[in-house]
């Protein structure tokens, strides 16, 4: 089991870096959709109404942090691992310094949501359409960065 595994990861390690363009196309094509107003059909969900109580906005918040973990984790154990590396005061500042910024963002909006209730969300609401669109241009310089990145690197900005 480990050859195949070694034998297939280094077939796809030589062939990743193709996913820069791949993946820099679909952000920029997918971001242009977006700024002219493109939506899928499938991207609004409906969920089913659910009981309030503490014990399940406490499994709800748990839930959704190890949901979001895929997507914070891999940068966090990066930055951290860099911080580390560096001694190991530093990387216990830089993980505190991380985890209290994260932490203050989501407490802020959540916090907002919380104080503002109907008025901040229906607030929120009216500019729907706009902020979908920044999210198209974010998207689409996203995919840019991938591409050039892949054909020219960062060399200014992250050190070869």
């Amino acid at each position: 089991m480990a050859g195949t595994t070694a034998f297939f990861g280094a077939q796809a390690l030589a062939d990743i870096a193709i996913l820069e363009v791949v993946v820099g196309a679909v952000f920029l094509i997918t971001g242009g959709a977006m700024v002219v107003g493109w939506k899928p059909a499938w991207s609004v969900v409906r969920l089913p109404e659910r009981e309030r109580s503490l014990t399940g906005f406490f499994l709800f918040g748990v839930l959704y942090a190890a949901a979001a973990a895929g997507c914070t984790a891999p940068l966090f154990i990066a930055v951290v691992l860099k911080g580390i590396s560096v001694g190991p005061v530093l990387g216990i500042g830089v993980a505190v310094s991380y985890a209290f910024g994260m932490t203050a963002i989501l407490a802020v909006a959540t916090g907002l949501t919380a104080l503002g209730g109907a008025s901040f969300t229906t607030t929120l609401s009216a500019y729907t359409d706009r902020i979908y669109r920044i999210a198209g241009v974010l998207l689409a310089v996203s995919g840019v960065a991938e591409i050039y990145y892949y054909f020219y690197g960062f060399p200014r900005v992250i050190p070869q």
